[in-house]
């Protein structure tokens, strides 16, 4: 354990799993929640070339049950109820989740937090849902400056390079063209999630 500078009371802590997975351990007893985050090594970057966003779609579906805890909104709920909040972030080579909830429930969290990992639904009655999100999250980012000189530098950078994706997607990339193209997109979900967590 090792004490921050000039604190006795936080501590922090590395530690490694049995299954290779790096955790920092980091106590305050002065905070008023706990939290957890997890990093996970994939990002916009590995979507298949013919569904940009999938990673993007791959983070908002694994909110949506777990078969331990199923029900698109159980997750939410219980952090609601229990003073928490949670939220995840795809970037081009990692996706984060996070969340944060009172001290008492911090167990119950995680236990709810990790199924995301090794037994997501992937609902089906979920899809136009958190496609509808995932397409208005796309709207908000045209409107920022920004967002569109970062997807400028894309479009103008090598058509081959993975650095070259649409991360975000749309309803075009991930369910119009998709269906012209006779792709299942759930089926490809599951191979991404089997593949990358």
């Amino acid at each position: 354990m090792i004490k921050s500078p000039g604190d006795t009371e936080r501590s922090y802590r590395h530690i490694i799993l049995r299954n290779d997975l790096e955790c920092v351990l980091v106590s305050d007893p002065t905070t008023d929640k706990s939290s957890a985050a997890m990093q996970v090594s994939v990002g916009h970057m590995s979507d298949p070339k013919d569904l940009p966003g999938l990673a993007h779609f791959c983070e908002h579906m694994l909110f949506q049950g777990t078969k331990t805890y199923p029900g698109p909104a159980s997750y939410k709920k219980f952090l609601s109820d229990h003073g928490g909040s949670s939220n995840a972030s795809t970037g081009m080579v990692y996706t984060t989740y996070f969340f944060d909830v009172t001290h008492p429930h911090l167990e119950p969290a995680l236990s709810r937090f990790s199924k995301f990992f090794i037994e997501p639904l992937f609902d089906v009655n979920s899809v136009d849902r958190e496609l509808n999100a995932v397409n208005s999250e796309n709207g908000k980012n045209v409107l920022n400056d920004r967002r569109r000189l970062f997807q400028l530098s894309k479009h103008l950078s090598d058509p081959q390079h993975s650095y070259s994706k649409f991360g975000t997607g749309n309803r075009s990339t991930l369910e119009t063209i998709p269906k012209e193209n006779g792709i299942n997109v759930r089926n490809e979900l599951l191979k991404f999630h089997q593949q990358y967590y």
